[in-house]
């Protein structure tokens, strides 16, 4: 019986992905970066072009299918999955430049790696023709293999100030080396600095409109979703694949060890089978909560009525698999934290991935019932005088 109910078989070039991640996980980790076999694997099996116009080469594609081939990905090396996630989700972010800046993009290169970084940050001066840009950008996951930066500083003056995004290319950014983590190592998540550089007006876009999405006639459905709608989905997705990979690693560890007590098999203990099937139920419940999210982000209903609850469902999928991967390390014992052991590495991976803010509940709960209360505001019965 095959232990994820909701698997789909990946394509040949995301297997061959997997494995080749899988392959390089340790050495990854150790250099803080992918190596330079992965990331073309990454590029081949699709990732970059996920959500990139067709009219450019792109596949144009959804959301759960990404979901479907993220999660083998990270399954064999967190980092890549997680990397090759933000591939795609910065690409379709990238949409929203005028058409002259998407085929400066993508018109001889549909399958450009785009890091991006949306905390606003550093200066952007409007100038004649576009912008004066300078500044720092943490965290930026695929800084040192990326093509092109999209990065985003507060730009205009006094009260019409608001942040803008800007896409540049690699030659003209620094990568800073500073990301060294304790877990998710290798997504090589390095500062990008942009020294007093010209962007020109068709590779720039108000985060305003990143934020909205594109209008209900302007692409496909994948364009159109807010991005609060969505934005959880390129997080949630490897560290559902880096669970799934822990608990089958534990399950091949666990299915041939021998009790050191009583010289039997250990996975004949109770306590044993007891964490393979909570761990792995709630790995299935997240799986079945984030799918739910990219089937409706792709379903081409409007989105905006969605946005809390997404945020509470992939938030709270993202404490289910923290805890699934917590009571399986632990049910690893001393073996699960040698430095050699995929175990340690998948443990601090998914807490690493589980901390950033758009996955954190208490962030979520807010909004969530704030629009639940609203509602029943509007129906609430008055109180007689």
């Amino acid at each position: 019986m095959s232990l994820w109910g909701t698997a789909v078989e990946p394509p040949a070039a995301v297997a061959d992905l997997a494995a080749t991640a899988a392959k390089y996980a340790e050495q990854a980790e150790a250099q803080r970066r992918l190596p330079p076999d992965v990331v073309t694997g990454l590029r081949t099996a699709g990732f970059a072009r996920h959500f990139v116009p067709g009219v450019f080469g792109g596949s144009q594609s959804g959301y759960e299918e990404l979901l479907d081939i993220v999660a083998p990905v990270a399954a064999g090396c967190p980092s890549t999955g997680w990397s090759a996630s933000i591939a795609a989700h910065t690409g379709r972010m990238a949409v929203h430049l005028p058409e002259q800046g998407q085929r400066e993009v993508w018109g001889e290169h549909p399958d450009a790696l785009i890091a991006g970084a949306l905390v606003p940050c550093g200066t952007a001066t409007p100038v004649a023709g576009g912008w004066r840009v300078s500044g720092r950008w943490a965290y930026v996951s695929g800084a040192d293999y990326s093509d092109w930066a999209l990065i985003c500083a507060p730009a205009g003056t006094g009260a019409e100030t608001q942040p803008w995004c800007f896409v540049v290319p690699r030659e003209q950014y620094e990568v800073a080396d500073t990301w060294f983590s304790v877990g998710m190592r290798a997504t090589g998540s390095n500062t990008v600095v942009v020294h007093d550089l010209f962007v020109p007006e068709h590779r720039s876009f108000t985060r305003a409109a990143l934020e909205a999405g594109l209008p209900a006639d302007d692409g496909p459905v994948s364009y159109r979703a807010p991005l609060k709608a969505v934005n959880g989905l390129s997080f949630a997705g490897p560290l559902l694949g880096a669970a799934q990979g822990l608990v089958e690693h534990w399950v091949d560890w666990i299915g041939r060890k021998v009790d050191t007590h009583t010289g039997g098999r250990a996975r004949d203990r109770a306590p044993v089978r007891t964490v393979l099937a909570r761990s792995s139920a709630e790995v299935e419940a997240a799986a079945l909560l984030v799918r739910s999210v990219a089937r409706t982000a792709d379903s081409g209903r409007e989105l905006r009525p969605y946005v809390t609850r997404h945020m509470r469902d992939w938030s709270f999928a993202t404490e289910l698999l923290r805890g699934a991967a917590e009571r399986v390390f632990v049910a690893s014992g001393t073996a699960g934290q040698d430095e050699g052991d995929r175990a340690q590495r998948f443990w601090r991976d998914i807490h690493s991935g589980a901390s950033h803010f758009a996955l954190q509940l208490e962030q979520a709960s807010g909004p969530f019932a704030e629009s639940v209360f609203s509602t029943s505001d509007q129906h609430a019965p008055t109180r007689a005088t």
